[in-house]
């Protein structure tokens, strides 16, 4: 008996505990001072770095027509040397597809199927910003981990799309410890977890679509994190097929 009124008690802690946070969430106005600096500190080092490499570990929901979600994962690798160079490597339960950008001419190799697809706009693309924005529009394409990795996403533009924001507070993941920041759309919620310390490095992302009555989720946990020097002559940037590669055409989306 004194065991059920402990855990009892210990529920009733732990109830009472999140009735009073989450109403916190819910009426704190647009986004808090430590939310706005923290990340503000992230998109500035991030910004800085003329080159960058890093791993992600990344989970995402699917949805069946009947509301089932099964989540699959991918390990994505990511090479980017600013302003207009980039490799990106998607392995996935279901598909291995790896990006390419030299300044160019945009390729998405598919090496599940062994074909390949070219996307030259030069006039119109010449930089990462101007990519994510272009190919999201013209080939309904999203490039992994695409508003890391773009420069132009700046505070402004993020405050300008979400209606608030919170400080969590400090948590480890994968033992490095971060500040937990959590923010809400119009459509979705996110939430971000950025390493505390000189290094304001994203360490962890998770987004919830609203939108689906099912609610399903993406996360990326980043790691490997390295900014040394990408020589711009780096061969990983150009696309060179394989002899029996298939090439085919992207499905072009008219403005």
């Amino acid at each position: 008996m004194g065991l059920i009124k402990k855990m009892a008690g210990l529920m009733g802690v732990s109830l009472m505990g999140m009735l009073y946070f989450t109403p916190s969430l819910a009426e704190t106005p647009l986004i808090e001072v430590k939310a706005e600096n923290t990340l503000q500190e992230m998109l500035n080092y991030l910004k800085d770095q003329s080159s960058l490499k890093f791993q992600a570990d990344v989970a995402q929901d699917l949805v069946f027509s009947n509301g089932q979600k099964i989540q699959v994962g991918a390990i994505v690798n990511l090479k980017v040397r600013r302003t207009d160079k980039l490799n990106i490597d998607y392995q996935g339960d279901r598909n291995h597809v790896r990006f390419y950008f030299d300044g160019k001419t945009f390729t998405m190799e598919g090496l599940t199927n062994n074909v390949y697809a070219n996307f030259l706009e030069p006039s119109e693309v010449d930089n990462i910003n101007a990519l994510v924005r272009r190919i999201g529009e013209r080939l309904n394409i999203t490039l992994p981990l695409g508003e890391i990795i773009a420069t132009d996403n700046d505070l402004e533009s993020i405050k300008n799309r979400i209606t608030s924001g919170v400080y969590v507070g400090e948590s480890r993941v994968n033992g490095v410890i971060s500040h937990h920041l959590a923010f809400t759309q119009d459509n979705l919620d996110w939430q971000i977890w950025i390493e505390k310390g000189e290094k304001p490095l994203p360490r962890k992302l998770v987004i919830t679509y609203k939108q689906d009555p099912s609610s399903p989720q993406y996360s990326a946990i980043l790691s490997n994190w390295n900014f040394d020097p990408i020589s711009e002559e780096d061969p990983i940037f150009s696309f060179q097929p394989a002899d029996d590669a298939d090439k085919i055409d992207f499905l072009i989306i008219q403005p």
